[in-house]
């Protein structure tokens, strides 16, 4: 991470550690202060929380790695069938192959890899995300706070 970088982060960190205190502080310290609590959030709104709080884990990942393969891209698609446009995020290094493997198997040069069969091709590769996850986890609190928000958020979400 370069020192602009940094910079960068610390001038939106304590805005940003702000908004994302309801998953941290006790129900009663939080209502008594007037800021959002988990429990009372609806099932849209927790969504909408994991949203904003998923893109900043992938802005602050995506910035601070060398590896532009291993950037978590996220986009939206329809699946085969329906109509509904929903939000997909993956590295970098799966949609390049998955793009690659379609391509090969219409001109029939390959066949089409099912998702485990990608995973498995692209074990090294996922090795190498989770250590780039791991290592930035490491060295900076402002990418640990997020996915331990996250995880809050989540489970909340589950245990409707």
């Amino acid at each position: 991470m370069t020192a602009a970088q940094v910079q960068q982060m610390s001038l939106t960190k304590s805005t940003f550690y702000s908004a994302l205190a309801l998953a941290v502080a006790s129900t009663q310290t939080l209502a008594t202060e007037g800021q959002i609590v988990i429990e009372d959030l609806t099932p849209s709104q927790l969504r909408g929380e994991i949203k904003i709080i998923e893109t900043e884990f992938y802005r602050v990942f995506n910035r601070s790695i060398e590896n532009e393969n291993l950037a978590i891209a996220c986009y939206d698609h329809i699946s085969t069938g329906s109509n509904i446009k929903a939000e997909a995020c993956e590295p970098q290094f799966v949609i390049d192959k998955r793009g690659y493997n379609a391509n090969d198997a219409r001109l029939g040069y390959d066949l089409l890899l099912t998702p485990p069969d990608l995973q498995s091709i692209l074990a090294a590769e996922y090795d190498a995300l989770s250590a780039a996850m791991s290592e930035l986890s490491a060295q900076s609190e402002y990418f640990r706070e997020p996915n331990r928000i996250l995880s809050a958020l989540r489970e909340e979400q589950e245990s409707r």
